[in-house]
């Protein structure tokens, strides 16, 4: 890639401790001080979707790595904790663990992502991950279902 590309986003508060972010042609998404802070419970916060950016980056990465190999894959998840505590610099996220678990349907799959070095590719090519200023740590694993058939690449 040899030319930036910019991301937007607008938000507008809306009452008491929530607002709503916007961009043309996406819905809206209400979000709010978590309620730890304050803020009512329910609603998406800042902190929970920076935890979710990073989640989802790192999946969107895998995705593009597996398509990019023709690697099978049968199933994708996810979970990931973000830590935050009181600093000498203020709050500050100190750690974001993210636990990846890729369903693939035979031996031969497992082997070609070990092969590649698919967490490694995660850690270095998530623009997302590499833009936080906390360590982001994963635990990767893959686990192999036979007799299922992996899912089509994706384009």
């Amino acid at each position: 890639m040899t030319r930036p590309i910019t991301f937007e986003a607008s938000v507008e508060w809306q009452e008491g401790r929530r607002g709503v972010i916007a961009h043309e042609g996406k819905p809206p998404l209400s979000v709010a001080t978590p309620p730890e802070f304050g803020g009512p419970p329910g609603v998406w916060t800042p902190e929970e979707l920076l935890v979710a950016s990073v989640a989802s980056c790192l999946m969107s990465t895998f995705v593009y790595f597996a398509d990019r190999f023709k690697v099978p894959f049968l199933s994708y998840s996810t979970t990931a904790k973000g830590r935050m505590e009181m600093t000498e610099r203020g709050l500050r996220f100190t750690e974001i663990e993210v636990a990846i678990t890729v369903g693939v349907g035979d031996a031969e799959a497992a082997d070609k992502i070990a092969a590649l070095r698919f967490e490694e590719k995660l850690e270095k090519y998530c623009p997302v991950s590499a833009a936080v200023n906390c360590p982001v740590r994963l635990r990767f694993s893959v686990s192999t279902t036979p007799g299922e058939r992996p899912r089509e690449e994706v384009r």
